[in-house]
């Protein structure tokens, strides 16, 4: 399956103003059509198959008719018109232009092909990204069939019955294995449940000159150019310290996990802060990090050893506080002491996170930087908001926190969320269900502290750090089931992915 990595996330509105800035400078609107056509075709790797497209009356059906042109050749095509003749000029000239390269028929017709398994390919170009409300019984129907065959099902731009904007979805939606998105990928299809429905998301350069405003960039392989270039003469110390406050007697393995990361992503020196009992863990196996054994605790790591933390910190290019410690007075009291005095980014995970709940005023008096990096339950615990607020508007609630608290945040979820103070925002888009295992929020964190150790902006690092991660499981499972991928089998990946 062909297709190029998309760039940005936009809202319909912005898509709208991208088409009207396309005719301004010289690509039509026809010609965007008949672009993706093509691409929806290059994308789809099939030869000698029995293609269906099933086609609305506007401007997405005007796409498949596009795409049935260049499929026809290899391939027997059948156009369902879904809803009756197209509506839109656009949609009528490019029906006309195309016709003779496929047979026609209509919502009953495709329901007996599908019927019969007559279909080796299902190509929904039903509604665009202006569909809302819900769907015609007849339409609903027969996207049953759809979503039970074995066929490849293929979407244009959306998932038919998913709203572009909010992520809704109305009930009997067309399910995609993968959609090919014209020119960007639209907001909505970051969002449950659209997100599920959209399948794998392709984008499909439809020959925009430009797309003028958008929501949010997207992650792709030009992050890898921000990490620094080693250089030939240098030494560990050009590379970086990074002080890893983390684990307890309870989580020993989330330290491991985070430092093995943050190594493994370049960092020249790491040290671990934490409990002897963490230490001996991690020193048996991860022989190339330096420790920093705390005398106080009873497994824990305890507010009497912010001294020596903070001592330690006056070295450091990078902190992390959090990973594995333990929701409790004392982790919090470790947190806002770092977040309070220390001269260097400092990213707060995990029990650092928890732990701030009902205490979120105390970052705002960080003083050199601070990274969150919560899951949608953590930001719920922090931002006061519910989960379910959180999923329906991951861009608007990481942003505006971001905002007022002065922060960096990576909301995680399947497709990450990173906003800066100043508005900025980014959407990760790597990785898949091998990262849906305890263990893998601390490489993360180890990730993007190296990445920090190493010079990189913060913003870059958590887009960054985010990207490497994720791309490391999905190398992992062309050769691995994502059920039998550990978290800490992910950073010896980055050998094969970092510069």
């Amino acid at each position: 399956m062909n297709g190029s990595s998309p760039k940005y996330a936009v809202t319909p509105q912005q898509m709208k103003f991208a088409e009207q800035y396309s005719e301004r400078y010289g690509t039509s609107c026809a010609a965007l059509m008949e672009n993706v056509g093509k691409g929806i075709a290059d994308g789809t790797e099939i030869c000698g198959g029995r293609v269906l497209i099933l086609c609305g009356r506007g401007n997405n059906g005007g796409d498949g008719f596009a795409a049935a042109k260049y499929l026809a050749g290899k391939n027997s095509v059948t156009v369902a018109l879904v809803s009756g003749e197209p509506d839109t000029e656009l949609a009528k000239q490019c029906f006309e232009r195309c016709r003779p390269y496929f047979s026609v028929t209509d919502c009953d017709g495709a329901a007996k092909i599908l019927a019969a398994n007559d279909a080796d390919v299902i190509i929904d170009c039903v509604y665009g990204t202006g569909f809302h409300g819900e769907l015609p019984e007849n339409v609903a129907k027969l996207f049953a069939l759809c979503n039970s065959s074995r066929a490849l099902r293929i979407s244009a731009d959306i998932a038919s019955g998913c709203n572009a904007l909010t992520g809704e979805a109305c009930d009997g939606a067309f399910c995609a294995d993968v959609t090919f998105c014209a020119g960007a990928i639209k907001s909505g299809q970051l969002i449950r449940p659209a997100s599920r429905l959209c399948g794998s998301l392709k984008i499909i350069d439809a020959g925009f000159p430009a797309i003028p405003n958008y929501t949010a960039q997207l992650s792709g392989e030009h992050l890898l150019s921000l990490i620094p270039k080693r250089q030939r003469i240098s030494h560990k110390g050009d590379h970086g310290r990074f002080l890893n406050v983390a684990g307890c007697e309870r989580y020993p393995g989330a330290a491991w996990l985070s430092c093995n990361a943050a190594m493994r992503t370049g960092a020249g020196i790491v040290t671990l802060a934490s409990v002897k009992e963490v230490v001996s863990a991690v020193a048996a196996s991860l022989h190339e990090c330096t420790f920093l054994p705390l005398k106080n605790g009873c497994g824990y790591i305890d507010a009497e050893d912010i001294k020596d933390i903070l001592k330690e910190a006056k070295t450091a290019d990078a902190i992390a506080a959090g990973c594995g410690m333990g929701a409790s007075e004392d982790t919090r009291l470790v947190v806002q002491a770092l977040a309070e005095n220390a001269e260097c980014p400092v990213i707060i995970d995990a029990d650092g996170i928890n732990s701030l709940a009902g205490h979120i005023h105390l970052l705002k008096n960080n003083g050199s930087g601070l990274l969150l990096t919560p899951h949608p339950k953590e930001f719920s615990r922090i931002s006061g908001l519910s989960v379910g607020e959180i999923l329906k508007d991951p861009f608007g609630t990481a942003s505006s926190f971001a905002q007022e608290y002065g922060v960096y945040l990576l909301l995680k979820d399947a497709y990450s969320v990173i906003a800066s103070p100043d508005g900025k925002l980014a959407v990760n888009l790597s990785g898949n269900a091998a990262l849906a295992k305890g263990g893998s929020g601390d490489c993360l964190t180890g990730t993007v502290g190296g990445l920090l150790a190493q010079g990189m902006d913060p913003y870059d690092a958590l887009r960054t750090g985010a990207y490497i991660a994720g791309l490391a499981a999905e190398k992992a499972a062309l050769t691995r089931s994502m059920n039998s991928i550990l978290p800490g089998e992910l950073a010896q990946l980055y050998s094969e992915i970092l510069p």
